[in-house]
């Protein structure tokens, strides 16, 4: 695979003083590494590297160029497309709009499979361009070589649900939300340990700091009647992950006990409050159904609410991927909406979806795409009527022999392509590319991107899907459920 730095990527990769040392420096730092390690290709686009002759220190931007010698500029990059011309239009030459187009003409034209860039505005321009799955952040680009080219790691544990007081003040983690909160983080942290506030923290081993964390506290209905929101209200305090820890899907894995717990404890509202210079956070909620309200706290924060409880005209009036992106995960539709049985291999099952393990794995968390509520599932079945929102049933084979998890369907890809198939499915696949490499060397392969919806405490087994008509033997590929079974599939699995 050949990866494109953006210069923003280089800068924290090459500090020329501590002055440049940022919280992006330790991930692309890692980032870097694992790509060689991977025997990726690293390029710079010329007209990228030009951004570095514009610095007017002097000393530093001579600094900056003989560090980035180092790297190989993408040979031959080829001219911007009308297409983009007409979506973006046609810049200043040597401005920053016409460099971005340049990154991005790049990866359309495939001489890159993908252009790491932490620019917003280039995030903006590609999901305009539809190739935002080929142009990631930092974390998301860490996340994907971590999954297709894995190297074991260090071994990041699962997430303990535990309160507050755990949780200690001299913490680096705590630094920034001081910085943000100041002078009033420390009485309002010392009032969530006293409290015993619900809590769950990624911990590392033998030390009582932590990876990440997310405090939560239940709200008075009262002083939220005014924004339209009645009923249960729990807010989400502080949901942070530490920059040492980015790219494993650290944010998503908090998030799925929280949302967990607020089904559990029949909350009718989940909220969280975000400065807006958060924006991968602010994204990453928006995926997960939060939504702002046209209002701000008195320090300027955002805030976002996110709906628990449904209604029957919700379910009717929704379609299938909004339902299950406004009021999941744990609910999804399936009556009218075509669902698929799918069978997949234990030892798939055990890192896709870790939290049904009845035994700890022995590297718990360390699996981004486990962690992750948005996965990707690669098989070589024939089907090709698969379609956005159809729901996903996924049986385990051997052992289990049943349904043990559930998921809506986001988008599909065919192709015998193997980077093609990574590019699309990396961020979120259990297969590593070599695998990938495989699978494409037998027959086109059909990727599948869903959200989990629910992971079941207690199998359906064969014997019971049988007893009902829905399967007649052990499904060896890819079948559809029938539509008389789905009533008795919703009571029982409480979705």
């Amino acid at each position: 695979m050949k990866l494109l730095f953006d210069t923003n990527i280089l800068i924290p990769l090459e500090p020329t003083s501590s002055r440049d040392l940022s919280a992006a420096s330790h991930a692309a730092m890692d980032l870097f590494c694992r790509a060689q390690e991977a025997n990726l290709d690293v390029f710079l686009h010329p007209d990228a590297k030009k951004e570095i002759g514009r610095d007017r220190d002097t000393e530093r931007r001579k600094m900056r160029e003989t560090l980035l010698r180092k790297y190989p500029l993408l040979p031959d990059p080829p001219p911007v497309p009308s297409r983009v011309l007409k979506v973006l239009g046609n810049p200043p030459t040597g401005s920053n709009d016409w460099v971005d187009n340049h990154l991005l003409a790049a990866v359309l034209a495939n001489a890159v499979d993908l252009l790491i860039t932490e620019d917003r505005g280039i995030h903006k321009k590609a999901a305009r361009l539809s190739v935002s799955d080929r142009v990631l952040t930092i974390d998301d680009a860490l996340a994907t070589v971590r999954g297709l080219f894995p190297v074991l790691p260090s071994s990041p544990p699962a997430v303990r649900d535990t309160k507050a007081h755990v949780l200690v003040p001299d913490d680096p983690i705590f630094d920034s939300i001081r910085k943000d909160y100041h002078p009033h983080f420390d009485k309002w942290f010392s009032k969530c340990r006293l409290e015993h506030r619900q809590t769950w923290a990624i911990p590392i081993p033998q030390s009582t700091h932590v990876k990440g964390f997310c405090i939560v506290n239940p709200e008075a209905k009262e002083d939220y009647s005014s924004y339209g929101k009645e009923g249960k209200i729990l807010k989400i305090c502080t949901l942070k992950v530490s920059e040492e820890y980015r790219g494993y899907r650290f944010g998503e894995l908090l998030l799925k006990p929280v949302l967990a717990y607020t089904r559990a404890n029949s909350y009718d509202w989940v909220f969280v409050t975000v400065f807006a210079k958060y924006d991968q956070l602010i994204n990453l909620l928006h995926d997960f159904g939060f939504e702002e309200i046209d209002r701000e706290t008195a320090v300027g924060e955002k805030i976002l609410f996110k709906p628990i409880r449904w209604s029957g005209a919700d379910k009717e009036s929704l379609d299938p991927m909004r339902f299950s992106v406004r009021f999941g995960p744990g609910t999804m539709k399936l009556r009218k909406v075509p669902t698929y049985i799918v069978p997949i291999q234990p030892r798939y099952t055990r890192v896709l979806f870790p939290e049904g393990e009845s035994q700890v794995e022995m590297f718990p968390g360390q699996h981004p795409f486990g962690n992750s509520i948005r996965k990707a599932y690669l098989c070589n079945a024939s089907i090709r009527k698969i379609a956005r929102g159809d729901g996903l049933l996924f049986y385990t084979s051997e052992i289990v022999k049943g349904i043990t998890a559930l998921g809506v369907v986001e988008s599909t890809l065919v192709s015998d392509d193997p980077n093609e198939i990574a590019r699309y499915a990396g961020k979120q696949t259990v297969y590593s590319y070599s695998e990938i490499e495989s699978l494409c060397l037998t027959r086109p392969v059909l990727a599948i991107l869903f959200r989990q919806v629910k992971v079941l405490e207690t199998p359906i087994s064969f014997r019971r899907l049988r007893a009902r008509s829905i399967l007649s033997g052990p499904p060896q590929s890819i079948q559809r459920m029938p539509e008389e079974a789905k009533a008795w599939l919703e009571n029982l699995t409480g979705i």
